[in-house]
């Protein structure tokens, strides 16, 4: 960060949602190295009101977004989501919940400033408070190394992901 940036990180409010995914989008672009497509009509609606649900729930304790704005007042410019899921409790995780990152992202004209970190520590300063041991996230080649600064590692065993064809 310069030394003249007014940086707040913010938990993410109704409204923020058009902004969220485009960072989303920005960061899938840059992941893979060429534009991608927006959603279409349907699942862009259906991805606005989700975020819009998750922003208004009074609880927050299953979803959270935390975010930057712009220092030009023109959208966000840093942004990062999380969610928790329940699995069976163990020795290490008691509740069995669980946190996963994702949708981290910062818009390119802020990068280097260490925003990303930022929203990224807000985030795995929300499970520690919710009492969160275990926290996954995908790596892309552009985060992996401040990841592992903040002591993600990679797994035992092998991560596989199968995506079915749904009618």
């Amino acid at each position: 960060m310069t030394g003249t940036d007014e940086v707040r990180v913010r938990r993410a409010v109704p409204g923020d949602e058009e902004e969220i995914l485009r960072l989303r989008h920005v960061m899938a672009t840059a992941v893979f190295g060429f534009p991608m497509p927006a959603l279409d009509e349907p699942n862009h609606v259906a991805a606005v009101k989700k975020l819009r649900s998750w922003l208004e729930d009074g609880d927050q304790t299953v979803t959270a977004c935390f975010v930057i704005d712009a220092l030009d007042g023109n959208g966000l410019a840093a942004t990062a989501v999380g969610a928790v899921d329940e699995r069976l409790p163990s020795e290490r995780n008691p509740s069995g919940r669980c946190g996963y990152i994702y949708g981290v992202c910062t818009e390119e004209r802020y990068r280097r400033r260490g925003y990303s970190r930022l929203v990224v520590q807000a985030l795995l300063d929300w499970y520690a408070d919710q009492g969160i041991p275990r926290v996954e996230l995908h790596a892309s080649e552009f985060g992996e190394g401040l990841y592992r600064e903040l002591g993600f590692e990679e797994p035992k065993g092998v991560a596989l992901t199968r995506w079915a064809t749904l009618p």
